[in-house]
Parts: structure tokens; sequence; C-alpha cells
């Protein structure tokens, strides 16, 4: 193979690709500072943050009754194919590193990392654990306009909620 992502995978290889798509968001503590965090403990797990989109506020999902978040999503590339649930492991480091405390579903966040999208064009789907796409991507737009900044063509083909 020439290095391009495995879009399918047999029962037992996972897909992989060097390439991942991580929306970053926070709503507790300094936010922009949150995010930088986040990308630099990404960026300290071996991968390369290749784009970044803008920052942007948006309202909580779930459990409204908290702070507005601020968002923004990263393109990433590993130095060799990570599965989804490596690039997972990944984001919790980031989180922890960046001062996560669990709370609850949907509850207030001072870093939070998900993986949305998995290959360079967000062509690998999975629906192992963890699922990519994202399965809350559908349900927050917000995610789209953020990965179209870093390349409109991925996001036209994403699914708007």
């Amino acid at each position: 193979m020439n290095g391009a992502a495995s879009p399918t995978a047999s029962p037992t290889s996972p897909p992989t690709s060097p390439w991942a798509w991580i929306a970053l968001g926070c709503n507790v503590g300094h936010r922009g500072r949150a995010l930088r965090c986040l990308r630099d403990a990404l960026e300290s797990s071996g991968m390369a943050v290749e784009g970044v989109s803008m920052e942007i506020l948006t309202r909580p999902v779930g459990v409204v009754a908290q702070g507005d978040f601020h968002n923004q999503v990263v393109l990433a590339r590993s130095p060799e194919p990570w599965t989804a649930h490596r690039w997972l492991e990944a984001c919790a480091n980031a989180e922890e590193a960046c001062g996560r405390r669990a709370t609850y579903r949907w509850g207030p966040r001072r870093a939070d990392a998900d993986l949305i999208l998995l290959g360079r064009h967000g062509e690998i789907a999975s629906r192992a654990d963890p699922a990519v796409p994202h399965p809350e991507l559908p349900r927050r737009p917000f995610w789209r306009r953020l990965v179209a900044e870093i390349d409109p063509e991925v996001a036209a083909g994403l699914r708007a909620g």
C-alpha cells in the first residue's frame, strides 16, 4: 500500500489511518488556554497538528444549564497509521493532561477531545468501539462548519444534521 488509509479491514484487523479529525472543546476555566493545551498535548502524543479551525462559541448540547463551550477542530497526522482506538487513547491522554475531571454525560468540561473522523478525507467508517464517524456528528453542525474551514471538500461530504 502507498501509505494511504485502509478504509476496510478484516474482522481481525481494524481500519487504520495516519489522519484523523479531532474536535476540541471546553466550558470551564480559561477556554483559549485549554484549547491550546489540548493541541500541545495531542502533539506530545506523537501526532502533528496539520490544520486548525478558528475557535467558536456554542451552546451546550444535552445539559443546557451550564456555560457555553469554546470549540475547535484539528486535522492531525500520526507517524504511522493508527487505529481509531489509538487515536481515542491519544485524545483521552490529552484531556487528562489538560485537567479534565470526570463529571457526567454532557456535563461541564475543562478539556474535551473527540475523534470525529478517521482518514484524511474522513473516508473511514467503522461501527466498532469507538465508532467513526462520531455518532454525534449529525447533531453537531458546528463540527461540520469547523471541518469546512480546514477542508471544504471533506465537510461537503458529511451529512448535515
